[in-house]
């Protein structure tokens, strides 16, 4: 079997790069990764085929494969994507089906810890001024408030996730 149709990001309709678009916006924004690297986390959120090889992922995302390679094999060690490979066939790659929702759990699951490390670092500081305090204090404080809020919310989307897939 092979995949052989890299659809061109000129060849998206309308409304498919109008979608990468604005997920690269947003990730550029908010975030500073470059353009190509947005677009491809949205393209292989919205990829056809599903499995998708370097060369076919950068037609899409108007980029190089060079543009696109590490970012891939980061979200391959994320666990958002999946490496695909196939004797005899081109490696392929693509969105694990539940990956989005596993990368945010883990990254929340990992606040509490931080919140722990920036309240060592107040008892580490015991005796420094003030001002060097107040800026690990802002931020204990800051995810003092979070993880407040994450074990709820973490219950929450795992209860309504159950019951959407029953």
């Amino acid at each position: 079997m092979s995949i052989s149709a890299d659809k061109q990001y000129d060849a998206l309709t309308e409304a498919e790069r109008s979608f990468v678009d604005g997920v690269a916006r947003h990730y550029h924004e908010a975030h500073g990764v470059t353009w190509e690297k947005g677009r491809v986390m949205a393209w292989m959120i919205i990829s056809d085929p599903i499995e998708q090889t370097l060369p076919q992922i950068s037609a899409a995302v108007d980029a190089t494969v060079d543009q696109i390679e590490q970012l891939i094999e980061q979200l391959v060690l994320a666990g958002l994507y999946q490496r695909i490979e196939t004797p005899g066939m081109e490696t392929r790659y693509r969105l694990v089906d539940d990956g989005y929702p596993k990368a945010v759990s883990d990254t929340f699951a990992s606040w509490p810890e931080y919140r722990r490390i920036f309240q060592y670092g107040l008892e580490a500081l015991a005796d420094a001024s003030d001002e060097r305090r107040r800026r690990i204090a802002e931020i204990e404080e800051l995810f003092g408030y979070i993880v407040g809020d994450l074990a709820d919310m973490s219950k929450r989307w795992d209860e309504y996730s159950q019951n959407v897939s029953a």
